[in-house]
């Protein structure tokens, strides 16, 4: 069973227009998105499979960030907040992963990373 473990919106408009209303919506509270990652391209460029439009808006409040790293300098792994907006079967969502569950689920890919850094 999967847990719920993002906060998720479906919207009631196209996938470009979501985007732009949000990246507007976003700098009126002193964020910005600092990097823009497209992986059904990816998917699409490398393994010829087409997949619906997802997209990855990495988000940062740069004031917000350095406070952050006051309290915890390697902060910087959470930071920026990734936020996906995609399409699926035919219907766009803008969702946010939360702390609760995460951890849980990516705990065997955390170890594998941890294992190549400790091997450095």
């Amino acid at each position: 069973m999967v847990k719920m473990f993002r906060y998720r919106r479906k919207l009631d408009m196209g996938l470009k227009e979501a985007e732009e209303k949000f990246k507007a919506k976003l700098e009126e509270k002193g964020y910005k998105v600092v990097l823009e990652f497209t992986p059904s391209d990816v998917v699409k460029a490398k393994l010829g499979i087409e997949m619906e439009p997802y997209r990855i808006l990495y988000v940062c409040n740069p004031k917000k960030f350095y406070e952050m790293t006051s309290v915890e300098y390697e902060i910087g792994s959470f930071a920026p907040c990734p936020v996906l907006l995609y399409e699926k079967d035919g219907e766009v969502y803008i969702s946010i992963n939360t702390a609760e569950d995460v951890v849980e689920i990516i705990k065997d890919a955390l170890e594998d990373v941890r294992s190549v850094i400790e091997e450095l």
